[in-house]
């Protein structure tokens, strides 16, 4: 068919790794007309028209959704060349957007939007939004074919091959910026690239595409971490991590700027978290303008990201580094421990700790954005305390030692368990994790235990590798990640009391929370799993690392039956266990073996724990 030609096309050149066009800087005053959007989409647009669709009909199917896309690119093209084209193009991009998803025959009758279709906006988008659904069997899993079948199917039609992948993405993810799911799409056709000129298609493709899935699940998931920060602390959590954030990064911006781009970026986040993909698009593009026609006001680190299209800019800004200190700032902070700051606190609280932060992070780098919010929140401690003495200048000095205290020790503390991890190797390390979150969330299954202990020690395998500068940063951010799984996983199914004050009650205080919480109070043990100790024949045959699975369940369960339990008393349970498997598996029966020194092994191990 012609228009699936002309999408395919299109989307083969929206896809292509070609030279960047040069930049059309946005009117923001008209940001949202369809003339001006695809003025700033430039090549991608008939990528980013295709996702929108596909997120918001999400049980069309592709033929449909293409369609649809066909008939915005032909409108795109006259948009483009005629200044006195139709009047779509002066409505806004949302408009022409429903219009064509309204106005298609029995398309709204077909997939239930016929009551959204009957309103108008903002009420018909938002109806729309309310029915993207990402519950697990909404949509069908994708099932990806064998190698050989892929790359015959890529090599006869490659663009509308991957224009139909795009598709299936976006569909199963209705909430994701679809700047990452561009992204997943290109990083697939590398790999396709790659892989369909290999004599072993399906290895290549088992080497390669988790690489790409695991890009775009962190993606998905640090947009999902933010909105659950928004959603359990507010927007005031989230607009100081963006001001500590824009703080490092932009230095020499002045504190203005800053709190501007900290407002426009909660916004931002608002607009996301309600799943509004198309505004969270048209306003990253206002804030990334923003910033690329201030560069010399903000920052020197900019320009590659501003030289870049729509879809790139957005994350480029993301891990853009962090611009060099104005050479004239002063390395103290003597406004904020002055009496005169007392007068503030009390008449502009938000303002003068929202600048603390900011001069904080402008001066120290090194600092991740958690960091800094624990220190602003220990200075409003500070101020609290000290306004109400009569000499709040003497008081300012003996606690501004302990700000820096408390990064001082941060920083050691991470510097403790890097060397745990150097010393204890990645298994070791890994039970000491398992030991103490197994006492902290035993409601967890084994299987949950491990996967979460293992990311943490690959935080620390990771982090611990970076110099002073950025150590504590790439720790503190990737493990915030990491228990925000955790208090995520905690809301839909509740853990115990202890992990939901420390879910709940601070967000910068929510990694020393769950660190210094001991053994769950209200816990009821576990029966002893005398299974686990016994008919372990088959083991003589397991690999090392099935061999090493099947102690860390046993250390799980020990935790699990004793909480309580001493590092010595675990020790030594597992000692037994081990001199156990390796007299078994040289002894001549393996079964007879194991059936006579397994109720050996649970009696002692039994008796350590002082039960008969």
């Amino acid at each position: 068919m012609k228009w699936v030609t002309l999408i395919s096309c299109l989307f083969l050149i929206s896809l292509a790794e070609s030279k960047q066009l040069p930049r059309r800087y946005r009117d923001v005053g008209h940001h949202d007309t369809f003339r001006h959007f695809i003025k700033i989409a430039e090549g991608q647009f008939p990528g980013i028209i295709i996702g929108l669709f596909s997120q918001n009909l999400q049980r069309a199917s592709y033929d449909e959704v293409a369609k649809l896309n066909d008939n915005l690119v032909q409108l795109a093209r006259k948009c483009s060349s005629d200044e006195q084209a139709a009047p779509d193009c002066e409505k806004p991009l949302r408009t022409v957007f429903l219009d064509e998803i309204c106005h298609a025959e029995g398309l709204a009758e077909k997939y239930g939007f016929t009551e959204c279709c009957g309103k108008v906006d903002p009420e018909r988008n938002e109806c729309f939004l309310t029915h993207k659904n990402e519950t697990s069997g909404f949509i069908p899993p994708f099932v990806m074919p064998d190698g050989e079948n892929v790359c015959k199917v890529y090599q006869a039609t490659n663009a509308e091959f991957l224009a139909n992948y795009y598709y299936e993405l976006s569909r199963r993810h209705p909430f994701a910026n679809v700047a990452i799911l561009y992204k997943t799409a290109q990083e697939f056709k590398k790999v396709l690239e790659t892989c369909c000129v290999e004599t072993d298609k399906d290895a290549c493709f088992r080497e390669k595409l988790p690489a790409v899935r695991e890009q775009k699940n962190y993606a998905i998931n640090l947009q999902k971490h933010t909105c659950s920060i928004l959603k359990e602390f507010g927007k005031r959590s989230l607009r100081f991590q963006d001001i500590a954030e824009l703080s490092r990064k932009f230095p020499k911006a002045d504190f203005p700027t800053i709190l501007k781009l900290a407002g426009d970026s909660v916004n931002i986040h608002e607009v996301c978290c309600k799943g509004d993909t198309m505004e969270y698009l048209l306003d990253i593009a206002d804030m990334t303008e923003y910033i690329c026609t201030h560069q010399d006001t903000i920052s020197t680190k900019v320009k590659d990201c501003c030289d870049r299209e729509l879809l790139g800019r957005g994350e480029c800004f993301l891990n853009v580094g962090n611009d060099e200190k104005p050479a004239d700032l002063p390395p103290t902070l003597k406004e904020f421990v002055v009496k005169e700051v007392c007068q503030n606190f009390t008449e502009n609280k938000a303002t003068l700790l929202e600048k603390f932060v900011y001069e904080t992070g402008r001066r120290n780098p090194e600092f991740s954005k958690q960091l800094l919010l624990r220190v602003g929140s220990k200075y409003e401690g500070l101020l609290e305390k000290c306004c109400e003495t009569e000499n709040p200048e003497e008081c300012f000095h003996q606690g501004e030692g302990q700000l820096r205290q408390h990064a001082d020790y941060t920083l050691e503390t991470l510097k403790m368990r890097c060397n745990l991890y150097e010393k204890a190797g990645e298994h070791g390390f890994q039970n000491e994790v398992l030991v103490h979150y197994t006492k902290r969330a035993p409601q967890m299954a084994f299987e949950e235990l491990y996967q979460y202990t293992m990311k943490f020690a690959g935080v620390v395998a990771k982090c611990c590798k970076e110099d002073d500068e950025h150590i504590l940063v790439c720790a503190e951010e990737n493990t915030d990640l990491l228990l925000g799984e955790v208090c995520q996983r905690h809301e839909v199914k509740p853990l115990n009391k202890q992990m939901h004050n420390c879910c709940e009650d601070s967000y910068e205080f929510r990694r020393d929370c769950i660190s210094n919480l001991g053994v769950d109070p209200d816990y009821v043990p576990v029966p002893f799993f005398s299974e686990l100790f016994t008919s372990h024949q088959d083991l003589c045959s397991a690999t090392p690392d099935e061999l090493l699975l099947r102690k860390q369940k046993q250390l799980v369960h020990l935790i699990k039956h004793q909480p309580n339990s001493t590092a010595e008393q675990i020790a030594e349970v597992t000692g037994y266990f081990t001199a156990m498997v390796t007299q078994c598996c040289e002894a001549e029966n393996h079964k007879e073996c194991f059936t006579t020194e397994g109720p050996k092994v649970v009696e002692r191990s039994r008796a350590v724990f002082g039960e008969q």
